[in-house]
């Protein structure tokens, strides 16, 4: 985004960065999902959990699912600034329980939202639930929340419950919860009394609990909010709701669904009532006419006028439901194939603009560089004037001696100039990243620097490259990996890491400043030019976006990408295969590397010249080393854990 990037491409949203951070923001945000979906382009295990989160706008959805999954999740649903606020899309959000299992929890948009209409609501959910059915994917159970804040059940809370047991279904009831929030805003005596009005009452919960459904609280932590999740995952009978058989395997339209049938209802009460309305309105202006009152005839004509648009959108949202699955899933891609041209045009001209910028510096830079030289030939043409007149003023061993003085001064000119040009060629030649480096992969692992090269299994990539040596690698998951030898040429095999492997593609490896892998497709890529593209954590691409948009000039040297979206990031500044200073580093382990963690934190000046993170497996180290896991201080030492 870079990125909303919120995973994209292949049913996963990544973030697009070039000085922006996007984000990968690492929720997933779907249109009609596939097996491949969730999981960075993989099968989803047998052992993956997936729970519908549902209820009312406002009732703590979005902070339910920040508290479970640790992911930023924004508040309100407003998805994108293409899309304006509010919103009717599903979202799904993952978090780890074990290295083998991960439980995905899908927002859906909630009804009674004022900026959209309950059956455009319904429209969405109702896709994603088909299209996740038809995919194979089933629920583990629904998550349904209500604010404990609500004095009583009016009109529209009463009918957003009867809509959503039609979703659902009586069977599958008995693998819902529902869950009362913000406990904190009331007295407890009060919600108690809420509370048991909700249970015993048939049309709000009672009937629902007869079914089988549970009841509990929700104190807004990650505690209470995680036990809710695992209540429904740790159970294996998987549920499909009523909404689900009657799309897919019935083939009904929307509107023929239960669910779709009672938003329809209301739409037809709401659709009377405007007629009626445009009735009396009709019959107020005649009578106007009559007695010629132009100011209340003109209100009139008004108010009509407004009663018939709202028959008409009545209308319109009743055409609207009259969909099947097939249908709806090709409304529900051309929408999103919209705002993905949207999204794109504004990159773009983001792109363009910092292009432009780019190329005007170039031109500042070029500009001087010409004063410099005129004013150089300047000089050297005054200095060959006055030469002349020294010349002819002296005798011919006066003349001798200052032609001698004259070479000598020219040879040590042209050397001093040597000098300086090779000192700023140089100082011009900045690195993109440290002279050393270390790379823990999926089992394997290397360590290089500017006179050494280990790695602990034979293959690729080679020490040499024709007459280029290795001078760093970076291994990734899968096998993958990514080389750059000592002219500047890269190899690398990127299995796995398509996004990657395209970015290379287009932007191309001649230019390629620096790159680093880590595990499930995630990267960190950076060209001359400073573009720049990642795959990373939220937090870590806004640390990326910082460093960039730096006024020192400073660029990451070392990175470092780990499991759970753990990550080190060092920056500075770097000449040739010297570092010539650090502005600092980012780090966050989330609890992980607890070795590394202590050691970084009881080092107070520490200036990080290379950094690995083990992600998956165990890597043997070449020589006696167990474990490299970072290599720190100014003189390149490495830290052996």
């Amino acid at each position: 985004m870079s990125v909303r990037s919120t995973f994209t491409r292949n049913g996963i949203k990544a973030h697009k960065h070039t000085g922006q951070s996007g984000k990968r923001s690492a929720h997933v945000n779907e249109s009609s999902p596939s097996t491949q979906s969730f999981r960075g382009g993989h099968e989803p295990k047998p052992t993956d959990v997936f729970i519908a989160v549902m209820g009312v706008t406002g009732s703590g959805k979005s902070s339910f699912i920040s508290l479970c999954s640790g992911k930023s999740v924004q508040i309100g649903h407003t998805l994108d600034a293409c899309r304006g606020t509010g919103t009717s899309k599903v979202d799904v959000y993952a978090y780890k329980v074990s290295p083998d299992r991960t439980v995905y929890l899908i927002d859906t948009p909630g009804f009674d939202d004022t900026s959209k209409n309950d059956d455009e609501i319904l429209s969405e959910i109702a896709t994603w639930l088909g299209a996740s059915y038809r995919s194979k994917i089933l629920l583990h159970g629904i998550i349904y929340l209500h604010r404990i804040t609500d004095v009583r059940m009016q009109g529209s809370a009463r009918r957003n419950i009867q809509t959503f047991r039609d979703l659902c279904g009586e069977d599958a009831l008995k693998k819902v919860i529902l869950v009362t929030t913000m406990w904190d805003k009331v007295q407890s005596s009060e919600g108690d009394m809420r509370e048991k009005q909700l249970k015993d009452t048939k049309d709000f919960w009672g009937w629902m609990l007869s079914k089988g459904s549970t009841c509990h609280r929700h104190d807004n932590t990650e505690t209470t909010a995680r036990h809710i999740v695992h209540r429904l995952a740790k159970h294996k009978n998987l549920i499909i709701t009523d909404i689900q058989k009657q799309l897919v395997d019935q083939n009904l339209q929307l509107d023929q669904t239960a669910a779709g049938k009672g938003i329809q209802s209301e739409t037809l009460k709401e659709r009377e009532k405007w007629m009626k309305e445009q009735q009396k309105f009709e019959k107020e202006i005649r009578e106007a006419m009559r007695q010629k009152d132009r100011e209340k005839e003109e209100i009139m004509r008004e108010e009509r006028d407004m009663s018939a648009a709202m028959i008409r959108k009545a209308n319109q949202d009743m055409e609207a439901m009259r969909l099947n699955m097939e249908e709806l899933v090709a409304q529900r891609e051309e929408r999103e194939a919209l705002l993905e041209k949207r999204i794109e045009e504004r990159l773009e001209k983001q792109m363009k603009k910092k292009q432009a910028a780019h190329d005007k510096e170039i031109k500042r830079i070029q500009r001087e560089k010409e004063a410099e030289m005129k004013k150089s030939r300047e000089q050297e043409k005054q200095a060959q004037r006055d030469r002349k007149m020294v010349e002819e003023k002296k005798t011919a061993e006066q003349q001798r001696k200052v032609e001698q003085e004259r070479r000598s001064e020219q040879e040590r000119k042209a050397k001093a100039a040597e000098a300086n040009r090779q000192s700023q060629n140089s100082s011009s030649k900045v690195q993109g990243w440290s002279p050393y480096s270390v790379t823990i992969g999926d089992h394997s692992c290397a360590v290089s620097g500017p006179r050494y090269y280990k790695a602990s299994m034979d293959g690729w990539p080679k020490m040499q490259a024709g007459s280029e040596w290795i001078g760093a690698v970076s291994f990734g998951s899968s096998g993958a990996w990514i080389a750059r030898y000592g002219g500047g040429t890269w190899k690398y095999s990127l299995p796995n890491y398509p996004y990657l492997a395209g970015k290379l593609a287009h932007h191309g490896v001649r230019n390629l400043e620096f790159c680093v892998l880590g595990p499930g497709q995630t990267y960190y890529a950076r060209w001359v030019n400073g573009v720049w593209w990642s795959q990373a954590s939220e937090q870590a691409n806004n640390y990326l976006t910082e460093i960039a948009n730096r006024s020192d000039g400073s660029k990451v040297l070392a990175m470092a990408i780990g499991y759970n979206d753990t990550y080190v990031i060092s920056f500075g500044w770097a000449t040739g295969s010297t570092i010539r200073g650090q502005s600092g580093h980012r780090r966050d382990l989330k609890g992980y590397y607890s070795d590394l963690n202590e050691f970084a934190n009881a080092s107070s000046s520490l200036d990080i010249v290379m950094a690995s993170v083990g992600y998956a497996g165990f890597a043997q180290i070449p020589g006696d080393h167990k474990s490299l896991v970072l290599g720190g201080a100014k003189n390149a030492s490495l830290k052996r854990l």
